[in-house]
């Protein structure tokens, strides 16, 4: 068993060598498992000869090659991603089933490693199957809410459908409508459009504070005995659960589920809660059970920003050695002790604040070298970023209240001026060597406060050369 701390409950590591030993071989045997699970799937698929498959729209987008137009289906089959097109005029066929005939030309354009990014599959015939997505209903509801005036019948209304698919992306996690699409890559706000751990928290907030008076009610009449905090902890991961089922087991949110799940279980056993190891189980977790996950963008970017807030919160939580003189001097005039209570009690708040907008602003430096891997997009208005990500807290609430009764619309206004904004913006990539030293910064950081100071520079300095950039026009 892990050794007990003398420091708090919640000081003990979740597992010693031998215990980590044992857990990674556990680990392994269940990934050789889950992957030889989808190696068959793989060799089942239509390589060269014809054959059907049975898959869900996830997207669909129109493109053109020589002036003339032609559909893309992103199409998601046994969990991994698929691309197909077709010239035919097609309906809108998002969230539907559907019977796709046709192959993969060979096991050189979808080797099995390609096979949980994603291949492409050459359709011969498309039909359509009676099935739904379970959030058809819903999405309909959303669409409803967020209409427009028709180009042709002045007094109609048609669907507004770049404001329907951004209240679809955030609570259904849904692609985003590209004209949001571009928004959020120019700001940086992909954090915020793609349903993660940042939303979970918020959902997780808003039902404990729901849940919490009616419980007390019933706990003072029939279980006093019980305890609140694990009660209300195992509802709200229920529920939580059953809202993943609803996303599909999004990437993103799946590894901010397993991370609340297993630190619910941490919490209940007294073992530490910020730990990067907590993270690196939970990341293996999400692979196993889904392999694909590994190769997502969104999944990776989750991942990073859970572990440079744990790097911050690692070094801003640290206990102070210095003596308290105000504690020491309590009562030494007590005719003081009121003005000393009230200006201790600023100066906790004015500690907070300040916390809190340095994680926001620690975050946003610290994985915008990573977030360039993915995407080049940069501007100085992604700070805007910062007070965006503070106010969502309450503007991702007040949404889901609005849609529930039915007058989400009233944001749309808002949202027509944020897409006639037209912000220039630059392409930067992450170069592999800056890449390289930053993630061994990273490493460094984990045990040493010196490779915090490092793994800031370099962030401060990328962001810097980005700035640069931006200003001159030269990469």
């Amino acid at each position: 068993m892990a050794q007990k701390s003398t420091r708090s409950p919640f000081d003990i590591p979740l597992f010693n060598q031998k215990q980590w030993n044992i857990a990674l071989m556990v680990l392994a045997f269940m990934l050789c498992v889950r992957v030889g699970v989808d190696y068959a799937l793989y060799q089942n698929l239509p390589f060269e000869e014809p054959g059907e498959i049975e898959a869900l729209v996830i997207s669909q987008y129109q493109k053109h090659k020589n002036a003339k137009p032609y559909w893309v289906l992103k199409l998601s089959s046994n969990t991994h991603t698929l691309y197909t097109t077709s010239k035919e005029d097609l309906k809108n066929l998002q969230g539907r089933k559907i019977r796709l005939y046709g192959k993969i030309n060979s096991q050189k354009d979808c080797s099995f490693l390609q096979y949980f990014r994603s291949c492409f599959f050459v359709g011969f015939s498309i039909s359509t199957l009676p099935q739904r997505e379970s959030t058809a209903p819903i999405k309909a509801y959303i669409a409803s809410q967020h209409t427009k005036q028709s180009a042709n019948e002045h007094t109609s209304q048609a669907t507004n459908t770049n404001h329907a698919g951004l209240f679809s992306a955030l609570f259904l996690a849904t692609p985003l409508p590209k004209a949001w699409r571009d928004v959020s890559n120019t700001l940086g706000l992909a954090h915020i459009f793609a349903i993660s751990g940042f939303h979970l928290g918020i959902i997780s907030f808003v039902l404990l504070v729901l849940l919490t008076p009616p419980y007390r009610a019933l706990q003072r009449r029939y279980f006093s005995y019980r305890n609140e905090a694990y009660d209300l902890g195992a509802i709200v991961l229920i529920l939580l659960f059953g809202y993943l089922v609803i996303l599909d087991f999004a990437p993103s949110f799946l590894r901010a589920f397993v991370m609340a799940a297993v630190g619910f279980a941490l919490y209940l056993s007294g073992l530490k809660l910020v730990s990067f190891s907590l993270l690196g189980l939970c990341a293996l977790l999400c692979a196993i059970a889904f392999p694909n996950v590994a190769f997502n963008r969104g999944f990776i970017l989750s991942v990073a920003g859970v572990f440079y807030i744990f790097v911050i919160l690692r070094y801003m939580l640290e206990p102070s050695h210095k003596p308290d003189s105000t504690a020491q001097n309590l009562h030494a005039n007590p005719a003081q002790d009121s003005t000393n209570n009230t200006a201790a009690n600023y100066g906790a708040w004015a500690r907070i604040l300040l916390r809190v907008l340095w994680l926001h602003v620690g975050v946003f430096l610290m994985i915008m070298p990573v977030v360039h891997v993915f995407f080049p997009y940069f501007s100085p208005w992604q700070l805007v970023s910062i007070p965006v990500s503070m106010a969502f807290v309450v503007l991702f609430p007040l949404a889901i209240v609005l849609h529930i009764f039915g007058v989400g619309g009233t944001l749309d206004p808002w949202l027509d001026m944020v897409l006639r904004l037209e912000i220039e913006s630059v392409d930067i990539i992450t170069p592999w060597w800056f890449l390289c030293a930053y993630l061994g910064a990273s490493v460094w950081a984990m045990f040493s406060r010196a490779g915090y100071y490092a793994l800031l520079l370099l962030a401060t300095g990328f962001y810097g050369v980005c700035l640069w950039a931006y200003g001159t026009g030269e990469i």
